[in-house]
């Protein structure tokens, strides 16, 4: 009998992933924080807080073990773990209709019932085979999957229109208003109604002392221009600024599935797509859908080395949303290989930072300086006045239940965890598109859980950068690239 060869020093090891720790606690951050925000349709509950609790420590542990051994040493464990996360959301999909907070008594019929769970299971089935992997599906599977998603959010918002939430009516308003040669963010030429009524109720609860007067909003459309642009292609071709948002979403699943070769990134991109809540979110008209997209356009373009539009989507991603510029100094993680003492990297992410100021500046400025101070009124005071919500899903509601209300008013405390988030990040994430999205993930998933307003869009934000992160993570080597890739 033959007795194999003594180990030596020249002896190569034999082959494990090093690097790859961060997909699986990622992939259950997501999971987690998915049906955190499921329980409650995104608002307080115990249960709720106790599945965010374990999605941060998830997370933190991606963050903090980025490019460490893996005790999950093989790519086809690490998606057995995708798989079984997906089946868990698919089976809270089938459980719960997915829309019934938005959809009138009228719209409830069996005739929609049949059609959300028709298109529902075929996407399911369109997703079991890329998990098992079936040669001849292997170039179909994907594709039908992003038909299916945008088949099921066209149906969503037709089978529940007019939404009682103030969102989709900034978002329906605000398009009208432009079309009709007004200013929206002037309260003066785009007036919103107060559907709540909240002054009926003696005390300011949505928005804040001063905002309303005679059920009247005295601020003008409260989101940043490129919503406003994106919004206004939903409004002109379907009557309704969703229909945009539904292929936003499906978009982002597209950009993210194909920001890398092989299977493992678009089941990424399926966890991502099918989270329980995403229905949700598209049926209250949450500006978070275009967020995403543009995240992913980030990823697709620096995972594809597209360097020339990296700039570019930056820029948009960045003018979004007005809480996204904590995503400035987490930036430089997007360029290869980044060298804190060489002088090359500086002036690359100088330049990509100025490419990035000025294609933000473009989608901003025309409407910003159209009247400045109704802009910077309704877009940056009106959401500092916001008040505290008590049924956030935040720490400090918990913190006001528990201990004492006055504690409600330490918003200081997300900004400083924020902070810390960043700096962590910044000490162990390593440079490339998945170690920014993961730093942006548990940046804003703290800053949101100690807010005074945390709910559901926000935190499907969030579920966008670990989704992000678990797709366009690539390890160091080329043996290792070829087990994740499944090359």
């Amino acid at each position: 009998m033959t007795q194999p060869p003594a180990l030596t020093s020249a002896t190569p090891r034999p082959h494990r992933p090093a690097g790859v720790w961060s997909i699986p606690a990622f992939t259950v951050s997501a999971t987690a924080l998915g049906f955190a925000i499921h329980q409650h349709d995104g608002e307080y509950s115990p249960l709720a807080l106790i599945l965010l609790t374990l999605s941060i420590v998830a997370c933190a542990i991606g963050v903090i073990f980025f490019g460490k051994p893996s005790p999950l040493p093989t790519t086809r464990r690490k998606s057995d773990l995708l798989a079984a996360a997906l089946a868990l959301q698919f089976i809270a999909l089938f459980i719960l209709w997915p829309v019934s907070v938005d959809q009138r008594e009228q719209y409830r019929s069996i005739q929609n019932h049949v059609i959300y769970l028709y298109l529902t299971a075929v996407a399911a089935m369109a997703l079991l085979c890329g998990v098992l992997d079936l040669p001849k599906m292997r170039r179909f599977w994907f594709p039908a999957l992003l038909l299916f998603h945008s088949m099921l959010g066209f149906w969503m918002v037709r089978s529940a229109p007019l939404p009682h939430i103030d969102v989709w009516y900034f978002q329906e308003d605000g398009p009208s208003a432009l079309l009709h040669g007004h200013d929206p963010y002037d309260a003066a030429e785009a007036r919103f109604a107060d559907i709540y009524q909240s002054t009926h109720e003696g005390h300011q609860r949505v928005y804040g002392q001063g905002m309303v007067i005679d059920d009247t909003l005295q601020f003008g459309f409260p989101y940043p221009p490129i919503s406003l642009f994106c919004s206004t292609i939903g409004f002109l071709i379907g009557s309704d600024t969703r229909y945009a948002q539904a292929v936003a979403l499906t978009l982002a699943g597209m950009l993210i599935g194909y920001c890398r070769p092989g299977r493992f990134p678009k089941l990424a991109a399926a966890l991502f797509l099918f989270t329980p809540t995403e229905w949700f979110v598209l049926g209250r008209a949450w500006t978070e859908p275009f967020v995403v997209m543009f995240l992913a356009a980030i990823v697709f373009c620096a995972s594809r080395k597209i360097r020339g539009l990296l700039p570019v989507v930056l820029g948009l991603f960045l003018a979004s949303k007005q809480y996204l510029a904590f995503a400035v100094p987490l930036s430089f993680l997007l360029l290869d290989d980044f060298r804190w003492r060489q002088k090359e990297s500086w002036i690359a992410w100088s330049k990509l930072l100025i490419g990035a100021a000025i294609a933000a500046a473009v989608v901003t400025l025309p409407m910003a300086l159209w009247n400045w101070r109704a802009f910077w009124f309704s877009t940056v005071t009106v959401q500092a006045k916001a008040p505290f919500r008590w049924d956030a899903l935040s720490y400090l509601v918990w913190i006001g239940f528990h201990v004492d209300s006055k504690y409600t008013s330490w918003v200081w405390l997300s900004f400083a965890a924020a902070v810390l988030a960043i700096v962590l990040s910044i000490r162990k994430v390593r440079s490339g598109p998945g170690g920014f999205a993961a730093a942006l993930a548990l940046t804003y998933m703290v800053f949101i859980a100690l807010n005074k307003q945390a709910f559901c869009n926000y935190y499907f934000f969030v579920i966008g950068c670990l989704c992000c992160a678990v797709a366009a993570f690539l390890p160091h080597t080329k043996g290792e690239v070829e087990c994740y890739t499944g090359a």
